[in-house]
């Protein structure tokens, strides 16, 4: 039997707007680019419905295919086009030769990402059968005390620049005085299975590691922001080169250590102009700890682990009668849960 809402904890549709309410204006994300406004609108709509099911990654591709090349020149017909409902994640061979992209698979373009740092620690990013994990993420919201100690221990660690958040907590009151709720919502990248931000990108810099962590190629993007307006949490963000140097003093001599990369040391480009998002904190998983924000939360309403992993907390929690999604309607099918 399904478990009522706690006190304070609203209906999951309330959570559901709250995220809504929280996303910027698509419309707006994309005046300030360089790209088409309209093609964005299309390609994110579209790339949406791939991952619900109702459209086919190579119908898509094969709808935008002129546009894409029109729009994006070279920097898309270098790469293959991306395919959420594909393993490969690209569409296939025989569906690329029709079209301008490259042929190949996503694992061809993944290989181009240096983070030979990373790969002594490859063993503790592997179960015990040897398999790759899926990295996933429950958050208890009747623990959840609204501190924002998740979204310090975010910034703190992964140096992000003003105006970029790779965890936010929602707040909203419900009820009139004196039955008065206060709902605590904390939003990270929600890591999809389908994740529309994937399919709508033109040029690859998107994608799923075999661990479940979606990664953004900062060597690849050309910063279209097409994937920010795709995805359907608000998660992603872009970086204008702003700095916090005048309010804490040598601010920029701190590297940023994101897939476990220093992104500005052997020549590295650094994100600016690109669009970030959380990543799990995916360093810190390489070296077997938790994410940041997961080892901060004063209310341990956080919990990380692998979803395949039957016997972790966070597969239990994630199949209890407690446990949603947000938008579970969209398809994306999140690697984060939430307990109401």
């Amino acid at each position: 039997m399904s478990q009522s809402n706690a006190p304070g904890v609203p209906d999951v549709a309330d959570i559901d707007q709250m995220v809504e309410n929280e996303r910027e204006d698509p419309e707006s994300v994309l005046a300030e680019t360089d790209h088409s406004t309209d093609l964005g609108l299309a390609m994110a709509e579209d790339a949406k419905r791939v991952g619900r099911g109702d459209l086919e990654s190579e119908e898509f591709w094969a709808k935008y295919d002129e546009a894409a090349r029109a729009e994006f020149g070279e920097a898309y017909e270098a790469t293959p086009n991306p395919a959420v409902d594909s393993d490969d994640q690209t569409i296939d061979e025989a569906a690329a030769e029709s079209l301008s992209c490259s042929v190949g698979s996503m694992d061809s373009v993944a290989a181009e990402l240096d983070e030979e740092p990373a790969a002594e620690a490859s063993q503790a990013d592997t179960d015990a059968d040897g398999d790759d994990p899926t990295y996933g993420m429950v958050i208890d919201l009747q623990k959840c005390v609204g501190c924002d100690s998740c979204t310090v221990a975010c910034k703190a660690e992964n140096r992000t620049p003003p105006g970029v958040s790779y965890n936010v907590v929602m707040e909203e009151e419900h009820g009139e005085f004196p039955n008065v709720s206060r709902t605590n919502t904390p939003r990270p990248c929600m890591q999809c299975t389908n994740p529309p931000c994937v399919q709508v990108c033109p040029v690859s810099a998107t994608y799923k590691m075999d661990n479940g962590v979606v990664n953004i190629d900062y060597e690849r993007c050309i910063g279209c922001r097409y994937c920010m307006i795709a995805c359907p949490y608000g998660a992603r963000y872009f970086d204008f080169g702003e700095s916090y140097d005048d309010e804490v003093m040598e601010a920029d001599e701190i590297t940023s250590p994101e897939y476990g990369v220093d992104r500005d040391e052997e020549g590295r480009v650094e994100p600016v102009g690109n669009v970030r998002k959380c990543h799990f904190c995916h360093h810190r998983l390489n070296r077997g700890e938790e994410p940041a924000c997961v080892e901060t939360c004063v209310g341990d309403a956080r919990n990380a682990g692998d979803l395949d992993d039957p016997d972790s907390d966070v597969a239990q929690m994630a199949d209890s009668d407690r446990a949603f999604q947000l938008k579970e309607e969209g398809g994306t099918d999140p690697n984060v849960y939430y307990l109401k």
